[in-house]
């Protein structure tokens, strides 16, 4: 038995079946301890070389493989906000310790906040594993996790071309611009700030969001109206680089104590700035842009995700209602029921009422 003692602490060497060498300490002083480490090591080792098992992995070790090859996501801050909070709850675990019952009692019990965002905790949760499935294959089967916002429909909150105007009325001017520019193009709050010179192109009326700087990592080419041109007029000259400027620096934010006020005093409820690219997406549904264009406009991946405005606009399906053959005259039936009711009908002749016997022998009574 490869078991050694250096400095009163027990050591393992073991020659694995693939031929590779594990040596390590086993962490204990006690003979009989590490005598049933090491026993138990090697049982391991046999299993993981022999029936192709995968060695069990740890929370710890997926969560920190996850944080590594992520490392360019847009959204890794709330990643590892996520992953801090898990791993609070999951260090030591290994991956199949972890099921569906265990996240669902830790989400309810901790996450004292709305579905959407209990189902963004599931949605990282379930990513790992995924990849711990697919793509890393440290595990054969993953758990169902729970979704708590299933069935729930999904928000469109757009305003009227009237509510667009009083808002715009109470906006200080350096942030009138930005939401004008928003409305005219659907772009999120991100790329509209973010926009500069270099990706605009006044000749060709047009404007790129490059390759990563979208919310499905792909190019944009975002095509400028009239409304759009005439924001960029405005703009020219004001700064280098940046579009949107307040008091000679790029703006970085829009979603401000002002916007708050402004929606305030314009009467507007209920309403985020992100709510300005449904309502650009609402409009255009509703003046006739089939949802195919609209979801190349808004740079859209999945066509479900565009069908949320497919009910503000069936003009599309007025030539298909028409079709239907059914051509009442109402005057000639309107005539009928009139002379009708001069009618005199005899009375319905009704049968005779009573019990009927009837004996034995047929003769009725």
């Amino acid at each position: 038995m490869a078991l050694w003692k250096r400095a009163r602490t027990y050591h393992v060497d073991i020659a694995s079946p693939d031929g590779s060498r594990v040596r390590h300490t086993t962490g204990t002083t006690d003979r009989a301890k590490a005598k049933e480490y090491h026993d138990k090591l090697k049982a391991e080792l046999w299993d993981l070389s022999r029936l192709k098992q995968k060695p069990k992995r740890s929370w710890d070790e997926a969560a920190l493989r996850w944080l590594k090859e992520k490392e360019h996501k847009k959204s890794l801050r709330d990643d590892v906000q996520r992953i801090r909070w898990f791993t609070g709850h999951l260090r030591g675990k290994t991956l199949d310790q972890i099921d569906r019952s265990l996240i669902d009692r830790l989400i309810t019990t901790h996450v004292h906040a709305t579905d959407r965002t209990k189902d963004l905790y599931v949605a990282l949760i379930r990513a790992i594993f995924r990849m711990a499935m697919r793509e890393w294959e440290w595990i054969d089967t993953m758990p169902a996790f729970k979704t708590y916002e299933k069935g729930k429909k999904v928000r469109v909150r757009w305003i009227t071309h009237e509510q667009a105007k009083a808002l715009l009325l109470e906006l200080p001017e350096h942030q009138r611009d930005v939401v004008v520019f928003a409305l005219a193009t659907g772009l999120r709050q991100g790329n509209v700030l973010g926009l500069t010179w270099d990706r605009v192109f006044l000749e060709r009326r047009q404007a790129t969001i490059e390759h990563g700087d979208t919310k499905n990592e792909d190019a944009l080419g975002v095509a400028l109206n009239d409304i759009a041109m005439a924001v960029l007029m405005r703009q020219r000259g004001k700064h280098n680089t940046a579009v949107f400027t307040y008091r000679g620096e790029r703006l970085r934010s829009a979603n401000t104590r002002a916007w708050r006020k402004a929606l305030v005093r314009a009467g507007i409820t209920n309403f985020r700035w992100h709510d300005l690219r449904h309502t650009w997406a609402s409009w255009l549904r509703q003046a006739g842009v089939p949802t195919w264009v609209l979801q190349e406009l808004g740079g859209w991946k999945s066509e479900s995700m565009v069908r949320r405005y497919a009910h503000m606009s069936v003009d599309h399906l007025q030539p298909y209602a028409d079709r239907l053959g059914f051509e009442p005259d109402l005057e000639m039936e309107r005539v009928r029921r009139s002379e009708g009711a001069y009618v005199t009908k005899p009375p319905t002749k009704l049968a005779p009422s009573g019990l009927r016997l009837v004996a034995s022998n047929g003769v009725s009574v």
